[in-house]
C-alpha cells in the first residue's frame, strides 16, 4: 500500500493533461472543494456498545464532524475526474480527557453534473485508515484498508465557473483491520470550478 500515494499522483497527472487542453479553450479546467459539515458514523456493534457506555457517562460530551478536501479535473463540461480526502472525527471529551475516532478516505472518483451546474453526483473508491487519538494514551494507527463513497450534491452557483457554494449529502464505507465502518456526512463546500 505505500506504492498507493505514487499512483494516485500518476493518474492524478494523467487526467490533468485532457484539462488543461479544455482550459485553452476557456472551458473548465480545474475544481477545488474544501469544506465540512456534520457526521453521522456507524461502526462494528462491538465498537457501537463501547461508544454508547462512554457517551451514558456524566459529564460525558460527544462531537461528531466531518472535513473534506476534493481536487478535480475536466474530462468534459458536466464531468470531473475527483482526488478526494474525506475525514471523520467522532471525539468524546469532558473537563480532564478525551478520546477521539477519526476515518479517512482517500479517494479517486468521478463527478456528474447532468446540467453542467445545479445537481451533481458522485462516486469513487480507494484507501481508508483509522486513527485513534486519547490524552491518556496517545496515537494508534490501522492498516490501510478499501473504502469507497457516494454523494448527492447542490451547487448554488449557476455559473459553468468561478466560485461558489455546495451542499453535499455523502455515504462512505471505510475499511479497516479487517472492520467496516460507515459515515453519512452533511458538508457544506466553498469551490472553485
Amino acid at each position: 500500500m505505500r506504492k498507493c500515494p505514487i499512483l494516485f499522483a500518476a493518474l492524478a497527472l494523467a487526467f490533468a493533461l485532457p484539462s488543461l487542453a479544455l482550459a485553452a479553450e476557456g472551458s473548465r479546467s480545474v475544481l477545488f472543494q474544501v469544506g465540512g459539515g456534520l457526521s453521522v458514523p456507524s461502526y462494528p456493534a462491538e465498537v457501537e456498545e463501547v461508544f454508547s457506555l462512554m457517551e451514558a457517562q456524566p459529564g460525558v460530551e460527544r462531537i461528531k464532524l466531518s472535513l473534506d478536501l476534493a481536487l478535480g479535473f475536466a474530462v468534459s463540461q458536466e464531468a470531473f475526474v475527483l482526488g478526494r480526502v474525506d475525514g471523520f472525527g467522532d471525539r468524546f471529551y469532558d473537563s480532564y480527557d478525551y478520546y477521539q475516532m477519526n476515518l479517512y478516505l482517500y479517494s479517486l472518483g468521478f463527478r456528474y453534473y447532468p446540467r453542467t451546474t445545479g445537481l451533481y453526483l458522485e462516486a469513487g473508491a480507494g484507501g481508508s485508515k483509522g486513527v485513534a487519538q486519547s490524552s491518556l494514551g496517545g496515537d494508534s494507527a490501522s492498516d490501510w484498508g478499501f473504502g469507497y463513497g457516494g454523494a448527492l450534491g447542490w451547487d448554488f452557483n449557476r455559473e459553468a465557473r468561478g466560485f461558489g457554494l455546495t451542499l453535499e449529502a455523502r455515504y462512505d464505507h471505510i475499511e479497516f483491520d479487517g472492520e467496516g465502518a460507515g459515515c453519512l456526512m452533511l458538508a457544506l463546500n466553498l469551490c472553485w470550478k
